[in-house]
Parts: structure tokens; sequence; C-alpha cells
């Protein structure tokens, strides 16, 4: 409590977000008495994206079934009040015995689904005393081994997790995890539904072109490299200037720094000495009129600065860099896996199981320099046999993993109407 104490007492957002809270409960009586009310609880907007595809699925049934979601933070809160397949976006009040009766009595939840590691044990001890079942979706272990390991914090875990009446987690490993600590929960082995989300924003992107096709040359090898930091750049860009002096080949960087603060892309600039800026072509793009773009681009690299657009950018790469791993961890390789990109990365992979794994089946080759930067760059580039390969093999890995989410979406109806488990 003494953290949520300080929370109120300086910040800002904090007491914005009470104030919405406070002028929220009356809105609930609105609900059709008709209706089964899924309640579903994610804690930001990078949580919910993966839960979207059940979310979908659940409104094939959308004439007898409510759906209320409820985020901690104002990320998800702000970014998904529009998002059509939702009856209602509201805030979770903090975790106290008080907060969480009125708010459980307020919406009478039917069902309640809480996604990936959100614990909120006086919500749990509610929800378990009105008898609502309870599912924990895309279930990860702690990724701090402190938590998995200390004897306490396996206590506290377990006594929460029991009050689930299902856990479905996303992998057989973090089945193994929840297994060891001898719940009585019933716990079942799923993929991610994030798989689902991936694929169906590929497909998306495959149809909407973030950048005019005309803008590159057939014969350019397009490298992305997505979520940048400067660790990353320090040896990705000496590795460029090696492979473009050693091999010919006519190749074009699109650069997605991770943070594409004014800074960060002015330094970026100041390294490319032929580059064009996203904003300029996007602006150009948009003027029927301009020739800027067809006539001057080919042969320059790109800067993209401006955030929201690195998954429809892979569309058009060969190869995929992916930022991070020079530092504290990986970002997200699937979307480039997605693709069908071999992919190329730093070492680091300790925080991404999808990383791990796409590096086991050689669909991720990770490097430690620029000298291995450099030659692996060289081997993709002049050997496109296994460039595609590679690539076939991290988008195997994607595409393989769906359907979980109309299984979750199947199982959340079964449980509403007793139906038999399946």
């Amino acid at each position: 409590m003494f953290f949520f104490k300080n929370l109120k007492k300086n910040n800002a957002k904090y007491l914005e977000r009470e104030e919405i809270i406070a002028s929220s409960w009356d809105t609930f009586s609105d609900i059709p008495h008709y209706k089964k009310v899924i309640w579903i609880h994610s804690a930001s907007m990078g949580e919910f994206e993966q839960i979207k595809p059940v979310v979908e699925e659940l409104t094939k049934n959308r004439d007898y079934l409510y759906i209320i979601v409820s985020f901690f933070s104002p990320s998800g809160y702000n970014n998904q009040k529009q998002y059509p397949f939702l009856d209602k976006v509201c805030y979770m009040p903090i975790d106290t015995k008080e907060n969480a009766e009125r708010f459980i009595q307020s919406v009478k939840p039917d069902i309640a689904i809480f996604v990936r590691y959100e614990i909120w044990r006086n919500h749990l001890l509610e929800l378990k005393k009105r008898k609502i079942p309870v599912i924990l979706v895309n279930a990860t272990m702690p990724s701090n081994t402190f938590y998995r390991n200390s004897t306490c914090t396996r206590f506290f875990l377990r006594d929460n997790l029991n009050m689930f009446d299902l856990i479905l987690t996303s992998g057989s490993r973090h089945t193994d995890y929840f297994e060891q600590l001898n719940l009585k929960t019933t716990i079942r082995t799923l993929t991610d539904t994030r798989f689902d989300r991936i694929i169906q924003k590929v497909e998306e992107a495959k149809v909407y072109e973030v950048l005019d096709h005309r803008i590159f040359d057939p014969n350019e090898i397009i490298i992305i490299a997505g979520s940048t930091w400067k660790e990353d750049e320090k040896i990705l860009l000496p590795a460029i200037n090696n492979v473009r002096q050693s091999i010919d080949a006519h190749i074009k960087v699109i650069y997605v720094p991770h943070e594409p603060t004014e800074e960060h892309i002015e330094d970026l600039s100041a390294l490319i000495p032929a580059h064009a800026l996203f904003s300029r072509i996007k602006e150009c793009l948009q003027d029927k009129g301009c020739k800027w773009v067809h006539e001057k681009l080919l042969g320059k690299d790109i800067i993209v600065d401006e955030i929201g657009y690195l998954l429809g950018i892979y569309r058009y790469g060969h190869i995929a860099y992916v930022g991070g791993a020079f530092g504290d961890g990986i970002h997200s390789v699937t979307e480039p896996a997605g693709y069908g990109i071999p992919i190329i990365s730093g070492p680091n992979l300790s925080k991404s199981t999808d990383a791990q794994l796409l590096n086991k089946n050689k669909a991720l080759k990770v490097v430690k320099n620029e000298k291995e930067l450099t030659d692996w760059l060289k081997f993709l580039i002049l050997n496109s046999d296994f460039r595609k390969e590679y690539g076939r093999i991290a988008k195997e890995y994607v595409y393989n993993s769906a359907g979980s989410s109309k299984i979750v979406a199947d199982r959340i109806i079964s449980i509403l109407y007793n139906e038999q488990k399946k």
C-alpha cells in the first residue's frame, strides 16, 4: 500500500485515473440483463493486443455476450476505447478488498479472464467467494529468476494461482513451471494467442503499403534494422559499410530506432550521409504531384523517425536485424519471422523464448561483434537459397503456432454455458 500512497501523492496520471474510476461506477448499470458478461483484465495495451484474436472470436456470439475490458495502465485505457469489438473499457481499481467488492458487484461478471501474469489477490478472492469462474490466459512463468525461485514468492504464487479455475499456458516450459508449484488448478498447454494476432497483422500489412513499392530498386537487398539502440548501431553501421565495400550488391537499409527521439534521429542522420527521413517520404507519397521520392530515393537508406510503422515495414525486407540484444534483451522477433525473413541479433536472448527457439532452428543468427555481423550479412546476401530457407523456417515457426485463440474462446463459451469440456 505504501507504493500506491506515493503514487497517489505524486502522480498526476494516477489522480486522473482515479477520477475516471470514480465517475464510472454507475455506468455498469446499463449492461443488458439477458447477456452473459465476460470481464477481461489486461495490464496494458501490449498484453491486450495479444488477446484481441480471442475477443474477435467471442464477438461472433455478440448477440448474447457483453465484453468488458479493464486496464491498469493509461496506455491500454486510452488506446483501446475505440476498439469496436468491446462493449465497455474501464480502469481496474487498486486491489483493495473494498474496491474488489464494489467493482465485481457493479460488473457482475459471469466469467473473468486475466491475461498473462496479472494476479490481483483481492479481486480473485471476491470472484472465488461469488463462485465466478476465472481463467488465466497466456500464462507465463515470472521472467525474473528471483521471483521464479524464491520460496516465499513461490508460496505466494501458489496460493493465488490456486484461485483460478483454469490456467492456459503459452508453452510447455511455462506449463512445467506451474506444475512444479503443485497447483490444484487445472493447467493446459497452448501456444500464445499473440501468434494469431501477429499473423492477422502480417496479412493486413501485406494489403496496406506503408511505403510505395516504386521507391525500391528490384535488384536491391533490403535490410530492416528494427527496434535498434545505439549499442546496436555501433556495430551495425560499420558492418553495413564493410559489406558495401567488399561485395558488389545493391543494399538499402531501413533503420527503425526503438526510441526515435529527436536526438537519436539527429545522431543517426549524421552517421548516414545518404539517407532520407521516413516522415518526408510519407509526406511526398501523399502528394500525387511530388516527384522527389521516385527520382531521388533510389540508392539511399531510410531512417524512420516516427513510431508505429515497424510491422508494416518488415514486409519489404530480405534480412532483419532486431535490436536490444546488446543491452537488456532482444525485442520482438515474431513480426519479421511472420514475414519469412531471416533474423540477426546481438547475444542477449534470455528474455525471449521465441528468439532462443528461432536461433536453435537457424532462423536467427547471434553475432557478438562487427566482424561476425559483416560476415553473416555477406553470407546471406550472396547466398539467396540459404536466405530463403532460413526465412521459411522463421515463418513456419509463427504459422505453426497459430490457432490458440479459437481454442481459448471455445473454452470460455463452454464454461459460460456449462457445456462438456472440449
